[in-house]
């Protein structure tokens, strides 16, 4: 019995959610669909878009955070929208203005309430009935304190289709939190919906959202250390540099510029060469280092090994676009003679 019970306890400790990361390029008409309902506030960047499943309804999570207080169960606007009806099935605003212990009355919620759903879906909103008005919390972490974040919540229930709604209202009257088509187990007192909206859901079930500095860090990885050196993936190379990137390189009192397209022929014809490619020169070990994310621009440093020994020093401007995460220039400091053996 013990050892089923620990199983049991293994299983659903290591359980994940569902969910897979994909891009903003492929996903903007459904953030263009929710920018016709609602703003999202201009100091929050984008983060993530997951493929996800709403009770068994295919739909993307939408991730926004701000420069601090980012990361699961920090401060975020996130929103659900389904794939083949781009029906915005609930979003939230966990931001610490909302930490106010100022409430609205019940009234005043209701009139803001029953406006909002009418404006958003006036069928939906005409088929729900207010069950109760009253305060709700969640929390999140503030520099590192946990801070509750609190609002007037209107909850309501759609007969039709045996399932809930509801609108949280803020001290200032803005709608913190919509959620929509929300199926309860009601002789267990639990939610039957999937909580995508709710980091502390997340965390239970094992869903790792990475942070702005791991998602920089691997795109480093993958379009540069393996891109332009150890695996020639010179393919990739154009999915983290910009276009007009350079590396830029002292020459006496001038600046000389090695555009990406000359830098990737470089890369190609050494991967075309196999007795270049049986010399290693191109095979390094690397540390890589996020130094400073300030909103959509970065700073990263990375150093470069042969047999223990360091013998570049890089650093990569990035600017974060729609699309991501591009390097727009690199400088390098050499710590041995033309390390690469390169004719430039």
């Amino acid at each position: 019995m013990k050892v089923a019970i620990l199983i049991l306890s293994v299983i659903m400790m290591t359980t994940k959610v569902n969910a897979q990361g994909v891009s903003l390029k492929e996903t903007q008409l459904y953030l263009d669909e929710f920018k016709e309902y609602m703003n999202i506030p201009d100091n929050y960047q984008f983060q993530s878009v997951y493929n996800i499943k709403v009770d068994h309804v295919p739909a993307y999570l939408f991730r926004f955070e701000k420069s601090t207080n980012k990361n699961l169960q920090g401060e975020h606007y996130s929103f659900v929208i389904s794939k083949k009806e781009k029906q915005v099935l609930g979003f939230t605003n966990m931001d610490k203005k909302y930490s106010s212990i100022k409430m609205l009355s019940k009234s005043e919620t209701e009139k803001i309430a029953k406006d909002f759903l009418l404006k958003w879906d006036k069928s939906f909103a005409n088929s729900l009935e207010n069950l109760w008005i009253e305060r709700h919390d969640e929390e999140i972490w503030v520099n590192g304190v946990k801070t509750t974040i609190a609002g007037m919540k209107y909850k309501c229930y759609r007969a039709s289709q045996n399932d809930y709604a509801w609108v949280i209202v803020g001290f200032d009257g803005s709608v913190i939190t919509f959620e929509r088509n929300v199926k309860w187990n009601n002789s267990e007192h639990k939610r039957i919906t999937e909580k995508w909206l709710h980091d502390n859901w997340l965390v239970d079930n094992n869903l790792n959202i990475p942070t702005e500095e791991q998602t920089l860090k691997k795109l480093v990885e993958e379009t540069f250390v393996n891109g332009a050196l150890n695996k020639l993936n010179v393919e990739e190379m154009s999915r983290g540099f910009h276009s007009d990137f350079a590396i830029l390189i002292a020459k006496e009192n001038n600046l000389f510029r090695l555009p990406l397209r000359d830098w990737m022929t470089v890369v190609q014809e050494y991967k075309n060469n196999p007795q270049k490619v049986k010399s290693g020169i191109r095979t390094l070990d690397y540390t890589i280092e996020v130094l400073e994310i300030t909103g959509n621009t970065a700073i990263v440093k990375t150093q470069f090994f042969r047999d223990t020994k360091l013998i570049i020093t890089d650093y990569l401007s990035y600017i974060k676009y729609s699309e991501g995460w591009k390097a727009v220039a690199k400088v390098s400091n050499e710590h041995i003679i033309n390390p690469l053996q390169l004719n430039l």
